[in-house]
């Protein structure tokens, strides 16, 4: 299977992932050594960033050079969620953030993902609204911050409101898309 750009880019999103999740871990189990706290959070932040950028740019090419596939509709949105949960878990995993955050985002991503190939196999697409846009755009952005600074935990939960309200508020709005199809 010859894979596009675009499928391409969403691949190493996810392969990203690994060498992100070391180096913020990294950084985090190390926080009493400053030198390599702040070493490993810029490598951990540059790679995240690079990774949420292929995010834009994956979606543009596709769209501007017809090549969206069945494997890209798959690839894309998992890319994202692997990223951005990977961040979640792991910020949570060193007290970073609060657990109820990470646990209301993946429930959301979860709850969608299973709306969405309900409806698919009633043959009904739901594009992506430009809300679920916004909630992907601020929890790079949140994550980024919390990633690359050393907040405490109290301003890193500020960070997320944001992101979290938006999260909720594009599930919300994808499952009320969704009730003629379940309601078949």
């Amino acid at each position: 299977m010859k894979m596009n750009l675009p499928n391409k880019l969403a691949t190493l999103r996810i392969i990203l992932v690994i060498p992100f999740v070391i180096f913020l871990s990294l950084a985090l189990e190390v926080s009493d050594n400053a030198a390599v706290s702040v070493t490993m959070r810029i490598f951990a932040a540059i790679i995240f960033v690079g990774a949420s950028i292929t995010d834009y740019y994956d979606g543009k090419i596709a769209r501007k050079y017809n090549l969206i596939t069945n494997l890209g509709k798959l690839l894309d949105p998992l890319a994202d969620k692997i990223l951005v949960i990977s961040a979640l878990v792991t910020l949570a995993k060193f007290n970073q953030i609060s657990l109820w955050f990470v646990i209301i985002i993946i429930f959301r991503e979860l709850l969608i993902t299973g709306l969405r190939s309900i409806v698919a196999a009633e043959g009904v697409v739901i594009a992506a609204e430009s809300l679920g846009k916004w909630k992907t755009a601020t929890q790079m952005a949140a994550l980024t911050l919390i990633i690359l600074i050393p907040f405490n935990f109290t301003i890193n939960n500020i960070l997320l409101l944001i992101p979290l309200i938006l999260t909720i508020v594009s599930g919300v709005e994808y499952v009320l898309k969704c009730k003629n199809v379940l309601n078949k």
